[in-house]
């Protein structure tokens, strides 16, 4: 393989990987709006051994160091080129706009009175495993809310070092999960850690003022949030 081909095979896989990320997050909204369930569409989909589940599973974006740089890189590329790649460019900005949506979703879910809201978020990291703060949803969530005047307190496994110089002042970072918690009036699942799978609901409820949950990652599906007194919002899925 000649080095152009080995260079744009690199980008042009990530690229596709990112293009599969994004789609499985657009089909996640259209179950939202339709009253059909991301997880099973994900499932139905993923039994065609052409398309595979992988990739697929839902969330508020993708970050970190690979994807958005290459698909970056092979945007720039076609463009320079003279042959633009329409594809890549929509994917790069749904998924920029996808984060902001995030945002916005989380403020519509608090109501009125946002000055006087406090939001918990659990994760910060782009993915679960890794103390990578690039490309990160929290980099656009956590300063979107922040300048709304909403109250945050969070809490991430391996993140917080890197995180406390990448997000606003005034921010609280947290001990651990349930302190991210204390007082909160929506709690949000922004990594799939897997020590957040394995919360106490009961502490949970006497932790948190209110009784929200939206869960960016599908963590809490099959379980029974719902019998602790919690409203819980899941992507894809119809509240």
């Amino acid at each position: 393989m000649g080095l152009e081909s080995a260079e744009l095979t690199k980008y042009a896989a990530n690229a596709f990987l990112a293009m599969k990320v994004t789609f499985a997050n657009e089909i996640a909204d259209i179950c939202e709006a339709t009253g059909a369930d991301s997880e099973e569409v994900r499932y139905g989909m993923g039994l065609d051994p052409r398309i595979s589940p992988d990739f697929l599973m839902a969330g508020p974006g993708f970050g970190g160091s690979c994807f958005p740089k290459d698909t970056q890189a092979l945007a720039v590329t076609a463009r320079k080129v003279g042959t633009p790649s329409q594809l890549v460019e929509t994917t790069i900005a749904a998924n920029d706009a996808r984060k902001r949506r995030l945002a916005e979703r989380v403020l519509t879910l608090l109501g009125d009175h946002i000055t006087q809201k406090t939001v918990a978020i659990l994760g910060l990291t782009f993915k679960a495993n890794t103390d990578d703060m690039r490309q990160a949803p929290a980099l656009t969530l956590l300063p979107y809310l922040n300048e709304a005047g909403v109250t945050l307190r969070v809490y991430d496994p391996q993140g917080m070092t890197q995180a406390r110089s990448l997000l606003p002042k005034g921010i609280y970072f947290a001990h651990n999960a349930l302190d991210a918690a204390k007082n909160s009036d929506l709690l949000v699942i922004l990594t799939e850690w897997e020590e957040f799978s394995h919360i106490s609901f009961e502490e949970l409820q006497k932790a948190m003022k209110g009784r929200k949950i939206l869960d960016y990652r599908g963590l809490w599906k099959d379980q029974n949030v719902s019998d602790y007194g919690f409203t819980y919002h899941r992507i894809g899925k119809r509240d």
